[in-house]
């Protein structure tokens, strides 16, 4: 068999105390060339696994990332809608809780209850509860028929006749003797 033989040589470097000056000498293995080259394709062979493997393990992290930054911004959204839903829910409850109120007081209470904030509170109520004495005066006032003057002139026939006190129900017919002609 005629083997031709592959010299790898690698050099040393030597420095001579005496005269400072650098020696190289190779070293010397020797391998056939058949051996040569089944351990060259081995090697080949086993770098290019390892670079397969890697491809897929950077292609799956950076699959695996992108999944994982996609349920991430789902879970985000979905948490958002969960809350929103549930500062509306909480907000309509309100809303029915405070019937009285406007709802622009039940969203500035609202924002006060969930700040702590009790002194902005006790004002909401106390201004909400002004402006209901107000309205109720206001109605109370138009109700009431004014002072010195005659209590039964602004009244229709049908009013007149739905008055249940008979003495009552004639003196308003005599003051709106018009109505009944």
């Amino acid at each position: 068999m005629s083997e031709e033989t592959k010299t790898n040589v690698a050099e040393t470097t030597e420095t001579n105390a005496t005269e400072n000056v650098v020696v190289n000498e190779p070293i010397v293995d020797t391998v056939s060339k058949t051996e040569y080259e089944k351990l060259k394709s081995a090697l080949d062979k086993a770098l290019k696994e390892k670079g397969d493997i890697t491809k897929q393990l950077r292609a799956k992290q950076s699959e695996d990332e992108r999944i994982s930054a996609e349920q991430a911004e789902a879970k985000r959204i979905r948490d958002e809608e969960y809350e929103s839903a549930i500062a509306e829910l909480n907000r309509m409850k309100a809303v029915g809780a405070y019937k009285n109120i406007s709802e622009k007081a039940v969203d500035a209470l609202i924002t006060a209850v969930s700040e702590a904030d009790h002194i902005a509170i006790a004002e909401i109520i106390d201004k909400e509860i002004k402006s209901a004495v107000k309205i109720a005066e206001t109605t109370w006032m138009k109700s009431r028929p004014a002072i010195g003057s005659n209590s039964y002139s602004s009244m229709t026939k049908e009013q007149i006749m739905a008055i249940p006190d008979r003495e009552e129900r004639q003196r308003a017919i005599a003051m709106n003797l018009d109505l009944f002609k």
